[in-house]
C-alpha cells in the first residue's frame, strides 16, 4: 500500500507541473530564508559560549544614575581589579585588561632595526595574566603567567605567523609597540571568530603605567580598559552585584559611577556597553529577525495552500473514484498529506542548496563566518525533520481536508460541492494575511534606509568633507618634529589646512575624565567630560561654530579651555557667554574658559551630544587632520605618504577621510538594511505566488460565468477589471491592516536614535502603489489567459 501511495504521489505531482513548480518554490524560498536566519541567529547567540566558567563570568561596568542618556560605560577604573582581588573572597579571580585601536608594531633586528612593521587595528591588548585563568585560550607554547613581569607579551598563532614566518620561533623574539620592546613568553590559539576577545597580541598590563596613567587614580578611566571576574561556585551574581555600591563608597573618592556586573552572555547583545570588537546583536534586532523568519514560513505555507486549493476541482473525479472503490476519508488525507510531506522534504532539499550557495554572501554581508557546524548533529537530526514536519501538517492538513471531503456523486458530475463560498473567503483572509506581512516589511524597509540616508547626509555640526586623519607615532621625538610637519605639508599645493590633534570630532576612541568647579573644594567631580585636545587650528579645518567668546591661544600644556554648549547647559550656567571667564579644573589642572563652541557630534548620532572640552596638550597629539583641495586627492595622498614616509621611517602610512569614519558607525545598520530589502521581496515574491494561486481558482471557478459574459459580448477589458478588482480590495485591506502595524514597530526601531527621521505619509504611499503595481504583474498572465479563453470550450458541458 505504501508503494501504491508513493507511486501516486510521484504521478500526481509530475502531472500538474504547473502547481507543483510554484509550491517546490515557495517552500524553497520559505525555508531558505527560514535556515538562514536561523544560522545568523544561532552564530550570534553563540559569542563567547566557549568558555568553561561562562556562567560565572561577569564584566564590571559603570553606570552613572544622574547622566541623561544614562551614563553607561564598560571602562573601569584603574584600581578596579587589583582592589576587588583583595576585598573579595567570593571572586574566584579578577583581572583588567585593554583594548587598543591602531596600534604600530615593529619587528626590531638584533641591533635594533626595524625588520618589518605593521599597523593593528585590532587585536592589540594590555592584559593582567589572570585574563587567561578566566578564560579559555588554549596555550601552544610557553607560558601566559610571564605577563606579570613588565616587558613581556603574549600572542596568538597567527600574528605569530605574520611577524616572525612561524608560530612555533615566536617564543623568545622581541616586538616593539609604544616605544618600547616586549619578549614574546607565550603562543596562545587563534581565538574563533565568534568572540568578542580578539586577542592578537597581548602586551603585560604594566605597560599601562609606562604611559604615564596613575595606576591608583579612580576617577580618571579609558573606555576600552574593563574589569573582567568570574565568582566562585554557588556565589550568586545578583547578591554580589549588591554589594558593589558600599564597595565604591569605601574604596573610590566621593562621585565615582557605581558599578555593575553584567554576565558574559550579555556583552554581544548590550549595545549601551559595547565590546572589543565594536559590534552588537541586540535582542530587539534578535526578536525582529525570529519573527520575519516565522513570518515568511508562513507566508509560505499560505502560498501552498492557496496553490493546491485553487486545483481541487482538477482532482475531484480522483476523490470520487477512490471513494467509490472503497477508499476512506482518512486514507485520502494520509495520501494528500504524504504528497505535501514529499513536496516539503525536496523543498528542504533545494532550501539546503540554497543556503549552501548564499552563505558565503550573507557572511560578507554582515561582516560573519556563517557555517553549517552552527547546527550541530543533534540539530540537524532534530530541527530539520521537526521543521520539515511543522510545515507539512500546516501547509497540508487543509487542503487534504477539503480534497477527502469531496462526495463522491456530486465529484463524478464534475460537481465538488460543498460550500466555495467559504473556501473563498478563506483564501481572501490567508492573501490579506500575505500582503499585510508583506507591506509591514515594505514600510519597515523604507524607514531603515531614509534612516541610513539621514545619517550620511546629516549636519553633525562640522565638516567632514576632503580632510584625511593620518596617525603619528606618539613618543617625545615625534612630538618635536610636529611644527616642522606642519610647514612642510603646507607647502603642498593640495592641501589646504593642517591641524594636529588627539582625535577627530567623530572617533571611535574616546577620553573621559572629570570637571570641578573652582567652587568645588571636595573630590566629587562637577560632571565627567569628553576630552577633545587638538591645536588652534582644529577649529578652523573642522568649521567648528563658536556660540561665545574665543578660542583658546597656542600652548604645549593646558592653560586655557573651550567647552561646548551641552556644557554650559549641564553646569547650569544661564548662557554661553556667561560662561566665559570661568575658572575650572579639569584632571585637577586649573584654567579659564576663553570660548564656548557650538554642539557637535562627537560619536554616532545614535547617542546623544555629550559635554566637551577642549583644549591644548601637546603630549596627548597622534592625528594629523588634512584638508585636501578639490580635484587633487590622488596626488595630495601620495604626498602626504612620502613626507610620512621621511619623518616617521618605522611608521606604517596608514589615512582615512572622516566622512568614512562617521560611515563605518552606521555599518551594522547599513548590513542590515540590505538585509531587510531582501526579505521584503521574499515576502512580495511568495505573496505574489499565493495571489496567483488565488486569481488561479478564481478563474477556474468563474470559468462559466466568464464564457457566458463573453458570449454576451463582454470585453476582455471588462473581464480583467472583474478578476482583478478581487485582489486589489484584498491588497487595500491588507495595507489598512499593515499601516498602523508598521507604524508602531517602526516608531519603536527609531526611538534607539537621538537623531532621527519622521515618518510621513510618503512611506505609506509608496507601499500600496508599490503593492498594487507588484499583484497586478503578477497575476497579469492568469488574467488575461482567463480573459481571452474560448467561451465554448468552458461551455461545452452545460
Amino acid at each position: 500500500m505504501f508503494r501504491n501511495y508513493l507511486l501516486t504521489t510521484f504521478r500526481n505531482l509530475l502531472h500538474n507541473k504547473g502547481r507543483f513548480s510554484v509550491n517546490i518554490i515557495g517552500l524553497t524560498v520559505g525555508f531558505s530564508a527560514f535556515l538562514l536566519i536561523f544560522l545568523v541567529l544561532a552564530y550570534e547567540q553563540s559569542y563567547d559560549g566557549y568558555h568553561a566558567k561562562k556562567n560565572r563570568i561577569y564584566r564590571v561596568v559603570r553606570e552613572s544614575r544622574n547622566s541623561e542618556n544614562g551614563g553607561y560605560s564598560a571602562g573601569a577604573s584603574f584600581p578596579l581589579a587589583a582592589t576587588l582581588r583583595k576585598v573579595f573572597p567570593q571572586i574566584e579571580q579578577a583581572a583588567a585588561i585593554y583594548g587598543d585601536k591602531d596600534v604600530q608594531v615593529i619587528i626590531p633586528g638584533s641591533r635594533g632595526e626595524t625588520l618589518r612593521k605593521f599597523k593593528e587595528h585590532r587585536g592589540v591588548f594590555m592584559a593582567e595574566p589572570q585574563v587567561f585563568d578566566i578564560f579559555d585560550f588554549k596555550v601552544l607554547d610557553g607560558d601566559t603567567r610571564s605577563l606579570s613581569a613588565p616587558n613581556t607579551a603574549v600572542i596568538t598563532k597567527d600574528f605569530a605567523t605574520r611577524y616572525f614566518g612561524n608560530w612555533q620561533q615566536a617564543i623568545g623574539k622581541a616586538v616593539k609597540l609604544y616605544d618600547q620592546q616586549y619578549n614574546i613568553t607565550g603562543v596562545i590559539d587563534n581565538p574563533p571568530a565568534n568572540s568578542d576577545l580578539p586577542l592578537g597580541l597581548v602586551v603585560s598590563y604594566a605597560t599601562v603605567a609606562s604611559l604615564g596613567i596613575d595606576m591608583n587614580d579612580w576617577v580618571e578611566f579609558w573606555t576600552s580598559n574593563y574589569c573582567f571576574i568570574t565568582l566562585k561556585p554557588g556565589i550568586s551574581g545578583n547578591r554580589f552585584d549588591a554589594q558593589l555600591p558600599g564597595f565604591i563608597a569605601r574604596y573610590a573618592p566621593q562621585g565615582t559611577p557605581e558599578v555593575h556586573l553584567q554576565p558574559l552572555h550579555t556583552i554581544h547583545s548590550d549595545r549601551n556597553f559595547g565590546n572589543f570588537n565594536g559590534r552588537t546583536f541586540t535582542p530587539a534586532l534578535s526578536t525582529s529577525l525570529k519573527l520575519i523568519a516565522i513570518f515568511l514560513l508562513i507566508i509560505a505555507c499560505v502560498n501552498f495552500i492557496n496553490v493546491t486549493t485553487a486545483s481541487a476541482t482538477n482532482r475531484a473525479r480522483e476523490v470520487g473514484v477512490r471513494k467509490a472503490l472503497g477508499s476512506s476519508r482518512w486514507q485520502l488525507m494520509l495520501q494528500f498529506l504524504g504528497e505535501v510531506g514529499v513536496t516539503c522534504l525536496l523543498a528542504m532539499t533545494g532550501a539546503l542548496l540554497v543556503v549552501l550557495i548564499c552563505m558565503p554572501f550573507l557572511s560578507e554581508l554582515l561582516g560573519i563566518k556563517l557555517s553549517l557546524t552552527a547546527l550541530d548533529t543533534t540539530s540537524i537530526l532534530v530541527f530539520i525533520p521537526s521543521l520539515v514536519l511543522t510545515v507539512t501538517l500546516l501547509a497540508g492538513f487543509y487542503p487534504a481536508l477539503i480534497l477527502s471531503g469531496f462526495n463522491p456523486i456530486t465529484a463524478l458530475k464534475s460537481r465538488p460541492g460543498g460550500n466555495p463560498t467559504k473556501g473563498i473567503m478563506l483564501r481572501r483572509v490567508l492573501v490579506v494575511c500575505q500582503f499585510a506581512i508583506a507591506q509591514v516589511l515594505i514600510i519597515g524597509t523604507l524607514v531603515v534606509v531614509s534612516q541610513m540616508k539621514y545619517f550620511n547626509n546629516a549636519d553633525m555640526g562640522f565638516n567632514k568633507e576632503a580632510i584625511v586623519k593620518v596617525d603619528f607615532p606618539r613618543d617625545s621625538v615625534s612630538q618635536l618634529k610636529l611644527p616642522v610637519l606642519q610647514n612642510e605639508l603646507l607647502q603642498q599645493p593640495g592641501i589646504g589646512a593642517v591641524s594636529f590633534s588627539a582625535y577627530a570630532p567623530v572617533d571611535f576612541s574616546n577620553w573621559s575624565t572629570d570637571l570641578r568647579l573652582s567652587s568645588n573644594h571636595t573630590n566629587k567631580p562637577d560632571l565627567i567630560v569628553h576630552m577633545k585636545p587638538a591645536d588652534t587650528g582644529y577649529f578652523r579645518i573642522y568649521q567648528l561654530q563658536m556660540a561665545a567668546g574665543n578660542i583658546y591661544a597656542s600652548s604645549d600644556t593646558m592653560k586655557e579651555f573651550v567647552v561646548n554648549e551641552k556644557l554650559v547647559k549641564d553646569l547650569g550656567i544661564a548662557s554661553p557667554e556667561a560662561a566665559i571667564g570661568m575658572p575650572i579644573y579639569v584632571m585637577d589642572k586649573p584654567g579659564i574658559i576663553t570660548g564656548v563652541v557650538k554642539n557637535y557630534n562627537i560619536t554616532s548620532m545614535r547617542e546623544p551630544i555629550g559635554p566637551v572640552v577642549m583644549t591644548t596638550l601637546n603630549r596627548s597629539y597622534r592625528a594629523a587632520n588634512i584638508r585636501i583641495k578639490p580635484g587633487e586627492t590622488k596626488a595630495t595622498l601620495a604626498a602626504i605618504k612620502s613626507t610620512w614616509d621621511r619623518f616617521f621611517p618605522d611608521y606604517v602610512f596608514e589615512y582615512n577621510f572622516i566622512d568614512e569614519t562617521v560611515a563605518q558607525y552606521y555599518k551594522q545598520e547599513e548590513q542590515l538594511a540590505q538585509l531587510y530589502k531582501i526579505f521584503a521581496g521574499l515576502s512580495i515574491f511568495i505573496s505574489c505566488l499565493g495571489l496567483y494561486g488565488l486569481v488561479s481558482f478564481m478563474a477556474e471557478q468563474r470559468k462559466k460565468e466568464i464564457g457566458i459574459r463573453k458570449v454576451l459580448g463582454a470585453p476582455v477589458s471588462s473581464i480583467l477589471y472583474l478578476l482583478s478588482r478581487e485582489f486589489t480590495l484584498l491588497i487595500i485591506i491588507a495595507f489598512a491592516i499593515a499601516a498602523p502595524l508598521a507604524w508602531y514597530f517602526m516608531q519603536e526601531w527609531l526611538q534607539q536614535y537621538s537623531f532621527r527621521i519622521i515618518m510621513g505619509p510618503g512611506f505609506f504611499v509608496i507601499t500600496l502603489l508599490a503593492s498594487v503595481l507588484i499583484a497586478w504583474l503578477s497575476v497579469g498572465h492568469s488574467a488575461i489567459k482567463a480573459a481571452i479563453a474560448n467561451p465554448v470550450k468552458s461551455l461545452t458541458a452545460e
